[in-house]
């Protein structure tokens, strides 16, 4: 067990009776003595930390600090980057988190940014993001680069949109106590497995799962402590629906397939809004088949849920065809997507009874090989389907039926 200092020791105990939510959180969290990180940093399970820098700013400023990653776990900070620039992702969820600590009276280390202004009040850290790089896009100068500070200054390293916090009576000159000035103050890190390796879209929905009970936990335990603000509820239940399911949907397709962020294809969802952001250049994507669930339990709006969601999606990602097959208790109709196509009508064929086999059968027999199965429906089946070999996405309404394989995505209608 990590033996730590005594400045963490009281600002943790002291941040479980001002804050008990933020205080039980905390103490979940595996506690790592890493000088090289050389403030904090975590990535959901970990607190990396740095002793000097700790004891040297003391323990009304550790807690805030403590806080404030908490906030990049209970907002997910570490599941929801995916492939964004991690120094901007940061500075996108230092932007929202630290309005909030400032305003519940929480005292930080200087060097921070701040939304001073209010332009990102109330917006997630995906849509804070998207405003970074629309405003580095016209501003390249401002663009920090590596080693730099993303705490810095309007006029340096970083866009104007925030300012540096004030000084709280401790300047950030490190000369003579040999702790450098940190490169990313507060870093949040993507979730790894224990082994250091990147999670798999399944181990990433178990990850946000476990995450979300530990939430549940520690706010239930606020709340009967007494100390738990409309607020913070306000903030928890935003996090627990934070990432739509096409997000998720998005994350877990993204990981079967190659590709990578192209400024020369932009995003042409963005445009229409005046953001000119980079779009998805396909590097080897293979098929992928789309089953849809056409049994007499799926409602209408569901199936166009289901249909324009994923549709969306996969036109941005460019895979090389879609299959689009139609199957109740047997597969009823199939069609073919080829790339820059699209579908003006999809006429339901079906609408009996539910089986699962009869689609990845066809699919087994069809030589159709797709790199991915996305299968939209319900779950209210009573036949466990044989695995098919393949990665498999379950689009699903409901937890209703444990399946043995494949990503399970919780469709929100």
């Amino acid at each position: 067990m990590t033996q730590l200092p005594d400045t963490i020791t009281k600002a943790r105990a002291r941040l479980l009776v001002r804050a008990p939510f933020f205080g039980s959180i905390a103490l979940g969290l595996v506690w790592v003595n890493a000088p090289e990180v050389r403030t904090m940093a975590t990535d959901g399970r970990r607190i990396w930390f740095n002793p000097t820098w700790c004891e040297k700013h003391g323990v009304e400023r550790i807690m805030g600090v403590t806080a404030h990653e908490v906030l990049h776990v209970v907002n997910k900070h570490h599941l929801r980057r995916g492939r964004r620039d991690p120094r901007l992702w940061n500075l996108a969820a230092d932007l929202m988190i630290n309005r909030v600590l400032e305003e519940d009276g929480y005292v930080l280390p200087p060097g921070l940014m701040f939304d001073r202004e209010g332009r990102f009040a109330g917006l997630a850290t995906e849509t804070i993001y998207a405003r970074l790089i629309e405003y580095l896009a016209q501003n390249p100068r401002d663009r920090p680069e590596d080693g730099q500070d993303s705490g810095g200054g309007p006029d340096r390293h970083g866009p104007r949109y925030a300012d540096q916090s004030p000084d709280r009576g401790d300047d950030d000159d490190e000369a003579g106590d040999g702790v450098p000035p940190a490169d990313i103050w507060g870093e949040v890190r993507n979730l790894t497995t224990d082994a250091g390796q990147p999670m798999t879209p399944a181990e990433r929905v178990r990850a946000e799962h476990d995450l979300d009970v530990r939430i549940r936990q520690a706010a239930a335990a606020a709340r009967r402590a007494g100390k738990f603000s409309a607020g913070l509820g306000e903030m928890i239940e935003a996090a627990a629906d934070r990432v739509d399911w096409r997000d998720k949907f998005r994350m877990s397709f993204d990981g079967t397939l190659r590709g990578e962020v192209s400024w020369a294809r932009p995003n042409r969802r963005f445009i229409q809004h005046g953001l000119y952001l980079p779009g998805w250049r396909r590097s080897g994507a293979g098929r992928v088949a789309f089953v849809l669930d056409t049994s007499g339990s799926i409602s209408a709006r569901e199936l166009a849920v289901y249909t324009a969601g994923v549709l969306g999606i996969l036109e941005e990602t460019g895979p090389e065809q879609v299959a689009l097959i139609q199957c109740d208790t047997a597969v009823r109709h199939v069609a073919y997507l080829d790339p820059g196509e699209t579908f003006d009508r999809i006429e339901v064929v079906g609408r009996g009874g539910t089986r699962f086999q009869p689609a990845f059968a066809w699919i087994a027999a069809s030589g159709f090989a797709p790199s991915v199965i996305v299968y939209a429906t319900d779950l209210v089946c009573c036949e466990t389907p044989e695995d098919p070999g393949v990665p498999v996405i379950w689009l699903t309404p409901s937890r209703g039926r444990a399946i043995p394989f494949g990503t399970i995505v919780e469709v929100t209608l």
